[in-house]
């Protein structure tokens, strides 16, 4: 009986090839963007699964400080007085890219970690050279990953080389390991023994029982033992810390799990996910398929006059209500057999599309799993047995008498779920295309704000980390450079706008703040084109005793006037504030402009310079700066940035989200206009003897075009109405997540309206052309 359905079934669907390619083809993309949103969701919530004992390990972080900077000193106190903890780790990442040289080659790794022995156990890494269990064999040594290995030693056996690191520290290869897993959120390329004091990165400077001391901030990654309760063990830790107190103020711990998708800590300096685009890339899969599933829908109802004589004869000929049901579920099955099939070749064909629009890799190995094909013919039955049921309810319950006399009529509850569909199809894509034109809108906004600094023509150059004999070369490139009348401007920094990574505590009573920190020269302010707006400029013999503040600054401490205002850094006697200089904006718009100190230190460790280039002299600049690099400075690559650049990247995240949004916005538009297509093939069919009656009787073609098209503007306006709040309130939501926004425009509505609505009706208006343009002899004949 089954071998029979099947064989009906698919008789049915070759007996219109142009409805079941039109149902199968819709079907079929959509599936594909459900399988490609499927794909990517494993792999962003797979992240850092990967070692042997991921559900134990957590990373120590300060609760009070919403931090991860942990003074390494920690590790051992709590592996010592607290034998919940079975192992831990330090990790540190360099934040700035660093030169190697082997022999007369230089390289530049910009991904380097400096991590304890224990390190390697925690995360199960797998070594293919070396000895794993005393990977450092002392702290001068150094492991590659197999890619860099193989990129700086070719295929030969790297165990025992040298190469010499920032030009300083000569590092012998004691190891290689196999490069970390793609989910993984932790990951280098050189990795580096933190036992060596050269290779603590990262400090700041606090002070400890009134002693001024340099606090080194690692990650501290724990193992805990099974069942112990986290929550619990922070307790009792924080009921007592002892001599935690310098180090951390309030204990607390992030599983490892949760560090991809759920971390908001200061410091973390490991890769981050971006949970609100998952959860929306989940929704839109959802609406995407329950989308296919409506259109299908409509398209089936609107073949139903077509196929009311062939569910008449059956019937006639004994066929129960129960086997018409069965057999167009099975249709239906059948359908969304064929659709998931050619969705995996079209996500395989697209696969470079949904990469560019996620920013990483969809993995398709991932579909012949055995539990991810058990799940997609799962899905297959489902989703085809909910396509089927409403067709199938409405075109096996026909009265065969009604059907062969063709007295069937379409009821209003059928004809209302029908509008209904279309409304809720047209629905989704007006609040798509709302929140497309509000992303894009707000994108806009942030990039053209001005940011309180002339960002044009200013490009900024990293400079290497220099051996003291070395030094001079920084000022010798800028000696050269200045002799150039194209180089307007040039200042020397220790952090720029977008990279600051020295902060020190103000130290004013009652609002003590980590103030972020820019070390920079007397040259900066007008390099940056900054306004000072109260107090004084520089004078002689004011480095390293005064610094400027910017306008958050002086208003966050509430200031009158600069009489006798300092800076309390670690140095006893403080830094006296002589300015206040114009906001400008430092990081990204998600925050408000903080508080900002500029240090004005002479005889620094620059590592920023800062180039005003003149207008329409880009190129001869340019060529000038490589020249000079690679006359003082040959054994370092030039790496340089344009702030305008920088400004870009800073909303990556953004533009990615407008591209998924306009991606899938553009494709439920699509699926909607099958779904219209359909009904207004049946639609028109339906009204074939009016049409003629109305062109008899004197009716022009493009009356009876606007007469089919009225209805469809009713549904798009309907779906117009219902969308704009929703859209409205998601869309505010979204932007709060800006200290700088724009507004909700009514013409952003209006214009997602109009174009919902001149999709429709150019959808419908060729069928209604055709139906309009019909000779209505054989219209009535044909009625």
């Amino acid at each position: 009986m089954i071998a029979y359905d099947i064989k009906s079934a698919l008789k049915s669907l070759f007996s219109d090839r142009k409805f079941t390619l039109i149902n199968i083809t819709g079907f079929a993309f959509a599936i594909s963007v459900c399988l490609a949103i499927s794909l990517f969701l494993l792999q962003e919530y797979s992240y850092d699964s990967y070692p042997q004992n991921a559900d134990r390990i957590v990373r120590i972080i300060d609760s009070n400080k919403n931090s991860s900077n942990i003074d390494y000193r920690a590790k051992d106190i709590l592996l010592e007085n607290y034998p919940e903890f079975e192992n831990a780790c330090l990790v540190q990442r360099e934040t700035n890219p660093t030169n190697i040289n082997i022999g007369n080659k230089a390289f530049s790794i910009s991904d380097i970690m400096s991590v304890d022995d224990q390190f390697f156990k925690l995360f199960s890494t797998s070594f293919l050279y070396g000895n794993p269990s005393k990977p450092f064999e002392n702290i001068n040594s150094a492991i590659l990953t197999e890619s860099m290995s193989k990129q700086l030693f070719g295929t030969e056996n790297p165990i025992g080389k040298e190469i010499l690191f920032e030009r300083t520290n000569l590092l012998t290869i004691t190891g290689v390991i196999k490069d970390f897993p793609s989910n993984s959120s932790i990951s280098a390329d050189l990795l580096l023994n933190a036992e060596n004091d050269d290779f603590k990165f990262s400090f700041s400077c606090e002070k400890f029982s009134d002693k001024s001391t340099h606090r080194w901030e690692f990650r501290i990654y724990a193992l805990i033992g099974a069942d112990i309760d986290h929550h619990v063990l922070s307790e009792k830790i924080n009921s007592k810390l002892g001599s935690l107190q310098p180090y951390i103020d309030k204990i607390g711990f992030l599983p490892i799990k949760n560090m991809y998708l759920n971390d908001s800590t200061i410091g973390s300096h490991s890769k981050r996910g971006n949970p609100e685009l998952l959860k929306l890339l989940a929704a839109i899969a959802f609406i995407i398929l329950i989308l296919a599933v409506v259109n299908y829908i409509n398209l089936t109802l609107a073949q139903q006059n077509k196929r009311n004589k062939t569910t008449g004869i059956k019937k006639s000929f004994g066929a129960s209500t129960s086997d018409l049901f069965v057999h167009f579920i099975i249709e239906s099955v059948i359908v969304s057999a064929i659709a998931f099939i050619l969705s995996i070749v079209l996500v395989y064909a697209l696969s470079p599309l949904y990469t560019s629009v996620f920013g990483s890799p969809i993995y398709i190995d991932k579909l012949l799993d055995t539990s991810v094909l058990l799940c997609l013919l799962m899905c297959i039955l489902i989703v085809g047995c909910i396509s089927g049921i409403a067709p199938a309810l409405v075109l096996s319950r026909s009265n065969p008498n009604d059907i062969i006399k063709k007295t069937a009529r379409q009821g209003k509850t059928q004809s209302y779920f029908r509008n209904a569909l279309i409304i809720f199809q047209f629905t989704v894509s007006i609040i798509l295309i709302i929140s497309l034109l509000v992303v894009q809108k707000q994108i806009s906004f942030v990039k053209n704000k001005n940011p309180g600094f002339s960002e044009e023509h200013l490009i900024c150059l990293s400079i290497p980390y220099l051996p003291k004999e070395e030094k001079s070369k920084t000022q010798s490139l800028v000696n050269e450079l200045r002799n150039y009348p194209f180089f307007q401007n040039i200042s020397l920094t220790n952090g720029v706008p977008g990279k600051i990574n020295f902060q020190m505590g103000s130290g004013i009573e009652n609002k003590d703040l980590a103030i972020p920190c820019l070390i920079v020269d007397t040259a900066f302010i007008s390099t940056f084109q900054l306004q000072i707006v109260k107090g004084r400029n520089l004078e002689s013999g004011d480095y390293g005793k005064v610094c400027m503040v910017n306008e958050s600054f002086y208003n966050y401490f509430d200031f009158n006037n600069l009489e006798n205002k300092k800076y309390d850094n670690y140095r006893d006697d403080g830094l006296e504030i002589i300015a206040v200089v114009n906001d400008f904006q430092y990081r990204s718009s998600h925050n408000k402009i903080a508080p900002l100190c500029l240090i004005f230190a002479e005889n620094n460790n620059y590592y920023h310079l800062n180039i005003r280039i003149a207008a329409n002299s880009l190129p001869s600049a340019m060529k000038t700066i490589k020249e000079k690099w690679e006359e003082i400075m040959p054994a370092y690559p030039l790496k340089y940035q344009f702030f305008d650049d920088w400004f870009d990247q800073m909303y990556e995240k953004e533009e990615r989200f407008a591209k998924t949004i306009g991606l899938f916005a553009l494709l439920a538009i699509a699926i909607s206009c099958f779904g219209i297509l359909g009904l207004a093939i049946f639609s028109s069919e339906q009204r074939t003897k009016e049409i003629g009656v109305r062109k008899v009787n004197g009716a022009k073609t493009y009356e009876i075009i606007s007469m089919l098209n009225r209805g469809f503007s009713k549904w798009i306006a309907i779906a117009f109405v219902i969308a704009c709040p929703i859209a409205w309130y998601a869309m505010n939501k979204w932007l709060q997540n800006f200290a700088y926004k724009t507004e909700l425009s009514w013409w952003i509505f209006a214009l997602a309206g109009l174009i919902a609505l001149g999709i429709a009706l150019l959808t419908v208006s060729f069928q209604s052309w055709r139906a309009a343009t019909r000779n209505p002899v054989e219209s009535l004949r044909y009625e």
